[in-house]
């Protein structure tokens, strides 16, 4: 750690101190020297920002020993500085330990407290220490910010005692719960190694832990200080507490109470240069004001210490106008930037004699509160890994934090390295959340710059190491992300993006074995990763698995949701697939719809031409330097307006996104097919030709031009061609293999299609789309048999695989099993959230009865028609199965099925069409009563005379000569035709028709 100041750090050995006499045993008197002004800092954090690192009571021990040096040894006010829980951030404590520093003159008294969590990582074999403040990541990435390292501790400590001040260091740092334990328990040991120039008291040894107690809502070690400090320590009633009585005290209450409760071994631990030496001598009253005062006011203390500005400041004569201004503006959350912003006003206080350098010092504590947990928290969000970060703005923002922290802590502020290496990896990863690629080299210097700050900061060469990534220069962005591996081997993230690595090579398997040697399916970070690959791959049921695993313990993750989306869009479930998103969407609306895609966003939802142009342009505002943005709003220009100026708004897009993304593959395939739009062939090549060179190892870009060659230039060599480069560029990208096999199929060229999935499918056999796309080849031959292999192998890899339901279920009916179909097309059917694949299974099952009316049995028939029926049940099936129902025989039937769907909802003419099926069947039921209520319910709402079912009306009513004159209205040919019997029963025909 480089310090403006003139500190030296030191790492210093272990200090054996003499203790020549056993436990108890009586010393000798030291007399106290002189003692000038005593002056505290007392940390405590219990809320943590991280849920991970939260304790119960770290808060409450800290209060309590406020009070303890307030109410007994007498401490004045102004002379303590309490920071517990959101107050305790790093820039905070180490701005009070240089206030602490700069006040303390020879011969006074200064007690440093905390009580939280402490950690060392292994450092290339050098052990580093750190007190954790309340803005510390979960993921041992201290060398990012939210910590106060030992050594820093250690420095200040070593030129106080120059300067001739008594330390004493209280430290309850190995509290138990931690997430590192390993790590809490080496802290301890690295803090006895140290501070040899303070009288230290440790919660602790070596190897143990520090427990806290829900019954004393304490931890046992602050509780048993405080309570030895006021007097039960003294043990020889001599009205004199030695650091022998002391440490005596603590070692028999706090082990036999953590034994007695807890099972474990805690061994409280005091370290002076003389523990002869008398820590204090103890009034008559001390012990009885520390359990009757000190412990009920400890909320009070809390509550004192997070109010900041109080009320008196405000009501101050001379300053009150302008603490209120400076309230105001953290309120409106007014920081910077403006004359009445926060940070202006706390400037012009400085030099006004008028504010009491205590309130400045408050303003100040507050900014760098504010907009140091603000720019930590981002930071310890990327560090997580397992979330979506928010998009460039907000890194910029919290850059410029950073930047008012350094202004804030000035010159020699202790820790100015640190957060300028912060502050650089802010403002360059704004540059790569926007993926404005002109920006990156600048991106890359300022990362560059962070690491000589800060070489050992894992999370700045991770970062690199993405930037390199996305440069292509993989190579160097491995190297940094081993490099961020090495320095924390417990941090997931490097190890995610050294599979990123892989992944963007197309080099799926070491991606995924990375991760499993590394992490195994332990972490959010692992399971998200493995998911990600496994969907690239086509592993869709495995790539569910991996999701849900990280559901499991975050709810509400963004990616976790938006990937089972994805997967259950290409498995065709559609409504599973909506169900998904729009949980995701609830849980962040923004990344959910620019992660779906704001034109799929649009069609799916049906918006309007105006509003969908509306939020594309939005889209841009919201990220002016994002390529995708760009491309998708030309897209839908594409799509959407024919007029010239309107396309050629589009070219200067993509142009546009090519520019901030130059391997943006799918802005210049759009800009291609724009370009032949607008009667440009040779420029469209170009364009295509184009992003494969920027992108010579990726799929897309082939891809994209083959659907080119095959569409538009009709070119099915050069298509065929370009699609099978694009499978040797990544064997798994399902949609070259789903144009080609539809390509080599339209060509009669099944067998090249059946040879190739069949190398595919001896490679990779899990991947379930690869045998649906056979059983569609198989299908196209007539091979239904082979078909169905294929299509129950699909299934049976995945039972979820809709596609192959469907699939299935048409092979299964072209093979008469009906019954078998059944349970795949209501399957299938069920799943879709619109109605076009009901419609298409309804459409083919339709066909197929009218087929087999012709050449199969009617049982046959009747079974496709109630299937539909089933499958779909509303009017329109209704009508064709009631109708088919009358035809062969079944008028009862048919009655069943046609009455209760007669609706409000249907169309006039459906429902006429209801009531004439209605009306015959009830004629061949003899049924008087209800042809005349259906016979005259139709003629109401059809007044189009249809004039043979009118004949055939009046003669069932015993009217033979009118029913004569309307038989005559009809086209005689009818009644010689095989037409006649589509539309009536031979029962009909035979008495009411040809009799």
């Amino acid at each position: 750690m480089r310090q403006v100041l003139v500190y030296t750090f030191l790492f210093l050995a272990t200090t054996i101190f003499s203790q020549d006499k056993g436990r108890g045993s009586k010393p000798s008197e030291i007399n106290i020297s002189t003692e000038g002004t005593k002056r505290a800092l007392v940390i405590g954090v219990s809320d943590y920002q991280e849920e991970a690192l939260k304790l119960n009571y770290a808060d409450n021990d800290a209060a309590l020993f406020k009070n303890y040096l307030s109410e007994v040894e007498g401490l004045k006010d102004d002379n303590i500085k309490l920071l517990i829980n959101e107050d305790a951030v790093a820039l905070n404590i180490v701005q009070e330990l240089k206030n602490l520093f700069n006040a303390s003159q020879k011969d006074d008294i200064l007690y440093l407290y905390f009580a939280g969590h402490g950690d060392v990582v292994d450092d290339f074999g050098q052990k580093e220490g750190f007190l954790l403040a309340s803005d510390a990541n979960a993921h041992q990435e201290y060398y990012s910010g939210g910590v106060l390292t030992l050594n820093l501790l250690n420095t200040v400590i070593n030129n106080l005692s120059t300067k001739g001040v008594k330390v004493y260091l209280i430290l309850d740092a190995c509290r138990s719960g931690f997430v590192f334990e390993d790590g809490t328990q080496k802290n301890m040991g690295t803090i006895q190694a140290m501070f040899e120039n303070s009288s230290k008291f440790l919660s602790c040894g070596s190897n143990e832990l520090s427990y806290e107690s829900n019954d004393l809502k304490h931890g046992y070690f602050t509780y048993y200080l405080v309570k030895g400090l006021a007097g039960n320590a003294d043990s020889n009633a001599d009205q004199s507490i030695i650091f022998r009585e002391i440490d005596d005290y603590l070692y028999d209450n706090v082990n036999t109470a953590v034994s007695k409760k807890h099972n474990k071994t805690q061994t409280p631990i005091v370290r002076t240069k003389n523990d002869r030496a008398v820590l204090k001598n103890v009034k008559p009253n001390d012990n009885l004001i520390a359990f009757e005062t000190l412990s009920k006011s400890i909320e009070n203390t809390k509550k004192l210490a997070a109010r900041g500005i109080t009320e008196t400041d405000l009501k101050d004569k001379t300053a009150g106008a302008i603490i209120k201004k400076f309230k105001d503006a953290i309120e409106r959350k007014s920081y910077y930037g403006k004359s009445s912003s926060a940070y202006e006003i706390y400037k012009a206080s400085i030099n006004d004699v008028s504010i009491p350098d205590a309130v400045t010092n408050k303003m100040k504590s507050t900014l760098l509160k504010i907009l140091s947990s603000e720019a930590q928290a981002l930071i310890n969000l990327y560090i997580d890994g397992t979330k979506t970060l928010p998009y460039s703005r907000e890194f910029s923002k919290q850059s410029k934090h950073l930047e008012i922290c350094l202004e804030l802590m000035g010159e020699d502020g202790f820790l100015k390295d640190r957060i300028k290496a912060s502050q650089l990896l802010l403002e360059a990863y704004a540059i790569v959340r926007t993926n404005n690629y002109s920006k990156f080299p600048r991106a890359k210097r300022q990362l560059q710059q962070a690491i000589k700050l800060e070489p050992r900061a894992a999370y700045i060469h991770n970062a690199l190491g993405e930037v390199y990534n996305e440069l292509k220069v993989y190579d160097s962005a491995f190297y940094h992300y081993n490099k961020a591996k090495r320095l924390i081997a417990s941090w997931e993230k490097p190890i995610t993006s050294i599979s990123d690595n892989f992944m963007d090579q197309y080099q799926f398997e070491d991606a995924k074995n990375t991760l499993n040697q590394a992490l195994g399916e332990k972490g959010v970070n692992a399971n998200l990763k493995l998911g990600e690959i496994n969907e690239k791959q086509g592993k869709l049921a495995v790539a569910e698995s991996y999701y849900k695993k990280v559901l499991e313990t975050d709810k509400n993750n963004m990616k976790a949701l938006q990937g089972l989306s994805n997967i259950q869009k290409a498995k065709g479930n559609t409504k599973a697939s909506l169900e998904w998103y729009n949980k995701a969407v609830k849980t962040d609306s923004i990344n959910s719809v620019f992660g779906y895609g704001l034109l799929n966003y649009i069609k799916d939802n049906q918006i309007p031409e105006d509003k969908a142009e509306l939020l594309l342009l939005n889209a841009i505002d919201y990220e002016p330097e994002n390529s995708v943005v760009y491309c998708e709003y030309a897209d839908f220009l594409r799509f959407k307006k024919s007029k010239l100026s309107q396309l050629r708004l589009a070219d200067s897009l993509y142009r546009k996104a090519i520019g901030l993304d130059p391997y943006n593959a799918k802005a210049y395939a759009g800009r291609g097919w724009l370009l032949s739009t607008m009667r440009k062939p040779l420029d469209a090549k170009t364009s295509f030709e184009a992003a494969i060179k920027a992108n010579s190892n990726s799929p897309e870009p082939y891809y994209y031009y083959a659907n080119y060659a095959k569409d538009q230039l009709n070119d099915t060599g050069k298509s065929q061609a370009l699609y099978l480069k694009t499978l040797e560029k990544n064997p798994y990208f399902i949609p070259a293999y789903e144009a080609l096999i539809s390509l080599y199929n339209s060509e009669n060229q099944q067998d090249k299609s059946i040879a190739l999935l069949n190398k595919a499918i001896a490679r990779n056999n899990d991947i379930p789309d690869f045998y649906h796309l056979l059983g569609q080849t198989y299908f196209e031959t007539k091979d239904f048999n082979n078909a169905i292999k294929a299509f129950e192998k699909a299934v049976s890899i995945d039972a979820t695989f809709i596609k192959g339901n469907k699939s299935l279920g048409f092979s299964q009916i072209e093979t008469n099993q009906t019954e078998k179909a059944a349970s795949n097309l209501i399957s299938a059917s069920q799943s879709s959230a619109d109605s076009n694949t009901t419609n298409e299974i309804i459409a083919y099952l339709h066909t197929k009865a009218r087929d087999k009316s012709k050449f199969g049995t009617p049982e046959d028939v009747t079974k496709l028609y109630k299937l539909a029926y089933n499958i779909e049940n509303n009017g329109n099936t209704a009508l064709v199965y009631a109708n088919h129902l009358y035809l062969i025989n079944n008028p009862v039937e048919a009655l069943k099925v046609a009455l209760p769907n007669i609706s409000k909802t249907n169309s006039k003419s459906l429902n006429a069409d209801l009531l004439r099926v209605l009306t015959k069947a009830s004629i061949d039921l003899n049924n008087s009563e209800n042809v005349d209520y259906y016979y005259n319910y139709l003629t109401k709402i059809d007044k189009t005379t249809d004039y043979l079912l009118a004949s055939v009306y009046l003669k069932f009513k015993g009217n033979f000569s009118e029913g004569e004159a309307m038989r005559r209205k009809v086209d005689q040919t009818l009644f010689r035709s095989n037409k006649l019997k589509e539309l009536y029963s031979t029962n009909t025909i035979t008495k009411y028709i040809l009799n």
